[in-house]
């Protein structure tokens, strides 16, 4: 009994991790629930929701498994396994410069949630979190792991509040509070994902898990290692998957049934917060920080980890350089304008990322002989 229950802790602990290492600007803001679910209104969000659940966590369990069979040497032995040796290299290359454009991407979210609730200029707010990060990213795989954990179990809960109390007091549903999306979405105040160029409600959904796939399969690879029977590794697929989406489940609500005070602004959640209860409009304000900070900051230790060669001085001027980077991009792009074009390439090539990694997955569990 003793030996299961260290077991779920340590499934906990990963899944929540990940949760942290995702949750960001996107997911903490509500820009990631708005453009890929709510505004498509009630009828179809949560449908897409639906959908973004199981693809995630079958890719997941997919990733997590491999991560601990293989225990890769190489953070891109990863992508040649499931890729092979050219599109390997390619998927290699294109996971860690999408880091690095969704690392600007947080940053401009940082800068517009100061901006938005204090007023202050996003440049301010972008090199307060630039700083933060820098010194964080240099923990290691296991501390972050735990740090990103329990930031996730603070931003979940309070989002849990949230929906809580929105349930139990506004006296509006999801579909009436929407009524106006398709106004808003005409008028320039909400963005849609776009998906290979196409806009469509149950696409939203297979991009979004796309996206949490692209944006997460190195930390999913790296903290599969870290479990100990694949029993654990795929509980830790499912259990990641259900953390990120029911949340995500709980943020389209909240947008959802506060939509006219949300629309036209750069961070709906804060909207959201603001209306429902505007006396923890400051807390949740820390809370998107704290969000962002944590996905940046395992981000940033990957991208050094992956290119350093070992070399602390050349992980610190890598973490250095991007960091700076993404404090100029941040304070010159929108972050509404900045998180849609990024999100909705991302979770394009996720989605034949995530077609490919089952394909692998499925042939290497029916027929392992043949692929030793």
């Amino acid at each position: 009994m003793k030996k299961d229950k260290l077991v779920f802790k340590s499934v906990l602990l990963t899944s929540a991790s990940f949760a942290g290492y995702n949750i960001g600007s996107g997911f903490a803001t509500g820009v990631e629930a708005l453009q890929f679910f709510a505004a498509w209104g009630g009828k179809f969000a949560f449908s897409g929701i639906f959908l973004a659940l199981l693809t995630s966590m079958a890719v997941l369990i997919a990733i997590y498994v491999i991560g601990f069979e293989q225990r890769f040497v190489k953070s891109s032995d990863v992508y040649h396994y499931f890729c092979g040796k050219y599109f390997g290299i390619v998927l290699d290359y294109y996971i860690y410069v999408s880091m690095i454009f969704v690392t600007f991407t947080m940053m401009s979210g940082a800068g517009a949630t100061i901006s938005q609730h204090s007023g202050l200029p996003a440049f301010a707010g972008a090199s307060i979190m630039g700083i933060l990060c820098f010194v964080t990213a240099h923990l290691g795989l296991e501390r972050l792991r735990k740090a990103l954990s329990y930031l996730c179990i603070c931003t979940v809960l309070f989002v849990l509040f949230c929906g809580g109390y929105a349930f139990l007091t506004s006296g509006v549903s999801p579909i009436a509070g929407s009524a106006n999306s398709e106004h808003y979405v005409s008028m320039g105040l909400m963005l849609r994902a776009n998906t290979f160029g196409i806009q469509n409600p149950y696409l939203s959904g297979l991009s979004s898990a796309g996206l949490l796939i692209v944006s997460g399969f190195a930390w999913a690879s790296a903290t599969g290692s870290l479990c100990n029977s694949k029993r654990e590794a795929v509980f830790s697929g499912i259990f990641s998957s259900l953390f990120f989406y029911m949340t995500t489940a709980v943020v389209v609500y909240l947008v959802l049934t506060s939509m006219d005070h949300v629309a036209g602004t750069e961070v709906p959640m804060l909207a959201v917060v603001h209306f429902l209860l505007p006396k923890l409009s400051v807390i949740y304000s820390i809370i998107i920080i704290l969000a962002i900070y944590s996905t940046i900051s395992g981000r940033l230790f990957l991208i050094a980890k992956r290119y350093d060669r070992g070399n602390k001085a050349m992980g610190f001027v890598i973490i250095l350089s991007i960091t700076i980077l993404a404090i100029v991009g941040a304070s010159l792009i929108s972050f509404s304008k900045i998180s849609n074009v990024v999100f909705s390439i991302m979770g394009a090539v996720g989605i034949i990322v995530c077609i490919i990694v089952l394909t692998r997955f499925i042939i290497a569990e029916t027929m392992p002989k043949q692929l030793l």
